[in-house]
């Protein structure tokens, strides 16, 4: 009895593994867990591509992890630990924290001395303040420092993403790669650049008037501070760069002596007056300059009218200079020329040189210009708007005497002009070229426009509506319908 109901048990499982309908199904479920076994796989060993080779393929609006040539060639050079911690909340899964682990993750991949971790304000506030000290860092900042934590350098969220508007357009900024690279050589280096705003003579305040520039610098791997000579405990080295702008009141003498020592054992000097500087009460500043043969003229270069391609349509007043094409300064730029530089003081010619100097005109107008005063006009002629003076040291290049003289500030100062021309650039090749250091770094930010689609009117509302709310959905519901028929054929 038993062995027929075993019969009849293994007929009717024959009967049913026969059946056409239970072919198909045993056939889809197989196939169904073939799939989903390559997909999990393609997915682990893409991963495992992307996180130890960088091979993955970026396809987010601002491409954040298609790095510059720079951050390779400086990720070559990293021999040493680095460890990167992201300072974010356990739960935290946001788009922003998914984006900016996806950069980091790429550093790490092309150099494992990249080490990645992430620091829980909440539950480890005790760890970020002793690596931030008493900066207050916001959620999705990044900390990066060397090994035995002895040079750290701090990103903030608002640092590498925030918003900016050009033209009526605004742009999302998202400036991580030039941050993180900048860190990364700056907690690898024995020694990064030092710039000094002079401060104490009446010049332009560095942090109401030079934010801008002094972001970039800082961007570059530069230490950027103010520095008056009375009061700062600080003691200029060679290599060390100092700014003077547009100051009203003098140097005593001991200033004087300070910078006139400091510049002899190496300094680096860049001194921007406008024609609104009165020379004539500045003796310990004109001394600190003739000493090196170098000075500047009194009154405002007026360009020739004719001369059409050496200024804009605003007047001739506003100079578009021509660059020297060989120049470290100015060569990469000699072919744009998108300089503007306003109300520009003329820079006298070097009549004795000093010797052992090289003089260079960076920038010149054409050969029609004159340089009006309040009582008279020169004689046409080319003027200098920018010049160098160096002196090297073949023994020691920290002991090379730079020093660079514009005759505007509108290379530096914050206006529209720096958003809307290359006159930073300008400025931040001559830091570079001041300091000659390897230790800068020139990175584009990443950036996309923030789009608004507007409908245009009512009609194409509706429209838009029908296709979207009614017709598309029809089309699934039939496709779906027409699917099930099939399947209940087979």
């Amino acid at each position: 009895m038993s062995m027929n109901n075993e019969k009849k048990a293994k007929s009717k499982l024959s009967a049913l593994l026969g059946q056409r309908k239970f072919r198909y199904g045993a056939y889809a479920t197989i196939l169904t867990v073939v799939v989903i076994a390559v997909v999990i796989l393609l997915n682990v060993v893409l991963g495992a591509i992307e996180t130890n080779w960088a091979l993955g393929i970026d396809v987010t609006a601002i491409n954040a992890t298609d790095f510059d040539d720079a951050t390779y060639e400086i990720l070559k050079g990293v021999t040493e630990d680095v460890r990167v911690y992201t300072v974010y909340q356990t739960s935290t899964a946001t788009a922003s924290r998914v984006q900016v682990d996806s950069v980091l993750e790429k550093y790490h991949a092309l150099n494992n001395h990249v080490i990645l971790g992430s620091i829980d304000p909440v539950k480890e506030p005790t760890r970020i303040n002793k690596l931030a000290g008493d900066t207050n860092l916001s959620e999705g900042a990044v900390i990066v420092t060397n090994a035995d934590e002895t040079r750290v350098k701090l990103i903030n969220r608002s640092d590498y993403s925030y918003s900016q508007t050009f033209a009526n357009n605004t742009y999302s900024i998202f400036d991580l790669e030039s941050k993180m690279t900048s860190a990364l050589v700056y907690v690898t280096s024995t020694a990064t650049p030092r710039v000094f705003f002079l401060a104490g003579h009446g010049e332009y305040d560095r942090e109401t008037n030079f934010r801008y520039l002094t972001s970039g610098l800082q961007q570059r791997n530069y230490d950027v501070a103010t520095l008056n000579l009375l009061t700062d405990d600080v003691t200029l080295a060679s290599g060390d760069t100092v700014v003077i702008t547009n100051p009203s009141r003098d140097l005593d003498d001991s200033e004087y002596e300070t910078l006139r020592d400091w510049l002899m054992d190496g300094g680096r000097l860049l001194v921007a007056f406008d024609y609104t500087v009165d020379t004539s009460i500045l003796p310990n500043f004109n001394r600190l300059l003739d000493y090196y043969q170098l000075s500047f003229g009194d009154g405002v270069i007026n360009e020739n009218e004719s001369a059409t391609g050496n200024y804009v349509s605003y007047g001739t007043l506003y100079l578009r200079p021509n660059m020297d094409a060989e120049h470290q300064i100015t060569s990469s730029m000699a072919e744009t020329r998108q300089l503007i530089i306003p109300q520009v003081r003329p820079i006298n010619e070097v009549a004795v040189p000093e010797s052992g100097f090289l003089y260079t005109k960076l920038l010149t107008t054409s050969n029609g210009a004159v340089v009006v005063n309040s009582d008279s006009t020169s004689t046409p002629g080319t003027q200098t708007v920018a010049m160098s003076a160096v002196r090297y040291d073949n023994n020691d290049g920290s002991k090379d005497i730079r020093i660079i003289l514009l005759g505007s500030n509108y290379l530096m100062l914050d206006t529209q002009l720096l958003y809307s021309t290359d006159n930073i650039y300008f400025t931040i090749n001559a830091f570079d070229w001041l300091v000659n250091s390897d230790s800068t770094v020139k990175i584009t930010s990443k950036y996309a426009a923030d789009s608004v689609l507007r409908i245009p009117d009512a009609t194409t509302a509706w429209v838009l509506a029908a296709i979207v709310v009614v017709a598309i959905p029809l089309i699934v519901l039939v496709v779906g319908i027409v699917v099930w028929i099939k399947r209940r054929r087979l």
